[in-house]
Parts: structure tokens; sequence; C-alpha cells
């Protein structure tokens, strides 16, 4: 009965709305969006870049927008790109994490720990230390989701959720990991481009933004710098790809250091600036879980050693 009646609802739902985009198309986009390339796109989904660009075309056609500006050696997506971009990661994170549960199931033993964190983090933060844990227990494993949407922990295989916000998520324990701030970054090889000493330097400089659009904006009128056009210069809507860009060369981010830490002291990123204070984020990385999922010992495990980790996110430069 109850099969039926969600047979009949999603039924009528099809019929009431537009059809969908074809699903290939769909998973081209989500990757080329990711990378904001498509090389990159085609060299994950296994297929030439020219089928990456010809499914793009495809679902610009079918959904009648632009999803990228196509400029010489780089890919910048639209506005309608990025709202697109942001939704699908959404969607093709809960069909990884539903493809997982049901082909693999939970392991009969029970020596597992499932985490969904937010992408950015996951990919210059938790994923270099995730070695560390794993010699320390060898028996256990770890299942990383990487997603933007919180998560529902009534029907999502999760243990825990890493989120940066402010820490308002009812009906969890929620414990403070740290806080984070955003500081100025840029490859060594920028400053020996173009002059680059005191922060009005920075007219001269490609500006490099995450989503956080007002973020330049605060920290020129901070440091009373004005006469620069804090919103120009190319904008990047994940924040580990703004680090990835000012690694590049491509410009002078204003990034978190969370993201940065790793780039800095491994050289490929320097600070400009080294004696202008960090700028505060207003947010801060939180843990999110039930309280019945923190009695299970791998859980248990990995939030302590977690703790311990992010000690050193406390002790910003």
């Amino acid at each position: 009965m109850y099969v039926g009646a969600v047979m009949r609802r999603t039924a009528r739902t099809r019929e009431s709305s537009a059809p969908l985009p074809p699903l290939t198309a769909l998973r081209a986009f989500e990757a080329a969006a990711r990378h904001l390339s498509f090389t990159r796109a085609a060299q994950e989904l296994c297929v030439t870049q020219a089928a990456i660009s010809h499914q793009v075309k495809i679902l610009e056609s079918h959904l009648a927008v632009r999803l990228f500006n196509r400029l010489p050696r780089r890919l910048v997506l639209t506005r309608d790109g990025l709202a697109w971009a942001h939704a699908l990661a959404d969607v093709f994170a809960r069909l990884h994490d539903a493809n997982t549960r049901l082909r693999l199931g939970a392991r009969a033993d029970g020596s597992f720990v499932s985490v969904s964190v937010i992408p950015s983090f996951a990919a210059r933060w938790l994923v270099p230390r995730l070695g560390l844990f794993l010699e320390r227990h060898p028996g256990l494993d770890v299942r990383v989701t990487p997603s933007e949407h919180l998560v529902d922990f009534a029907v999502e295989a999760v243990d825990l959720g890493v989120r940066y916000g402010t820490g308002h998520y009812p009906g969890l324990v929620t414990e403070k990991l740290a806080d984070d701030a955003l500081v100025v970054v840029c490859a060594p090889a920028v400053l020996a481009r173009k002059k680059l000493v005191a922060p009005a330097d920075l007219r001269h400089h490609v500006l490099l933004h995450d989503d956080t659009r007002d973020a330049w904006a605060r920290w020129f009128e901070a440091r009373k710098v004005s006469g620069i056009e804090a919103w120009r210069g190319t904008e990047l809507s994940d924040s580990s790809m703004l680090v990835e860009a000012a690694v590049r060369g491509q410009g002078v981010a204003l990034a978190r250091w969370s993201l940065a830490m790793d780039d800095l002291a491994a050289g490929r990123l320097v600070l400009p600036f080294p004696r202008v204070a960090p700028m505060s984020t207003g947010r801060s990385y939180y843990l999110a879980a039930p309280k019945e999922r923190l009695t299970r010992a791998p859980v248990a495990k990995f939030r302590d050693w977690l703790r311990r980790e992010t000690r050193v996110l406390r002790k910003v430069e």
C-alpha cells in the first residue's frame, strides 16, 4: 500500500513537472563545474574532452541557458551555471551515499565510521591528514562524503558531520572545533612578477574571490585602503578552488587560513603582508552528530582524533 502511494505520487509529480535533462549531460556538467575544466572532467569520467563539451552543449540547449563562459584557457560558471552546479553537487552526493549504503551495507562488525564534510575542508585539510588516523587504527574503515548539504541523520548512513557555520544545529550534539580567519595569499611567482609590498599595490593584481563576494571589500575597509574596485577579478564558487587558483599563480586570494595553511607551510603560497592581522570569517568549524552515534567506539575514536588534529587550526598566524 505504501509503495503504491509513493508510485502514484511520483507519477503525478512527473506529469506536472518539466522533463528532466539527460542524466549523462548532468553528470558531465557536474564534473566540469567542479573542476572548471573539460579536460579534468573527461579524465574523471574516462571519456574524451570533446564528449564532455558535447554533453554540456546538450544540457545548455535543453535548459535554454548558458552554463559556462568559455574564456581563453579557462572556464567560468555563469549565474545559471553556478545555480545548477550547487544543486547538482548535492544531488550527486546523495546518489553516491545511497550507492554506498545499498551496495555495501554496514560492516557486520561495525568497525567503520562515516563522516560528512564540506568539500573544501575535506579536500584541503581532512584528506591530507586522514592517513595518520588510519595508521593508528588499521582495523577501522573511514567513509568520507564531501557535501554542502546538511545531513539528515535519520535517513542517511552518516555518523558525524563537520560543518562550517554558526553552530546552530538543533537536535544534535554540537562541538566547536576551531574558528577560522581570512588571510591574503599568493604564489611566490606572483611576487616575482609584479610589485606587492603594501595593500594598495593590489590594484595592479587580479583579485581571486570565492562565493563570499564582499570579503575583499571588508578587508580593504578594515585596512583603510581606498581606490580599489574590490569586486573585480575571478570568482570561484568553491573555496578549495580559490586556493588552487592562488597556488597556480592566477591572482591574489583572500583565503581561509584552514584551507591555505598546508600550502603556506610547503612554500606553494606566501603571505605578501605577513604583518597584517588575519580577518575573522565570523564562522567556525563544528562537529555535529546525534547523541546515540557518538557511543559507537569507532565514532568516538574519530571524534577524539579530530579534536586533537584541529588544534592546529586555532593557531592562525
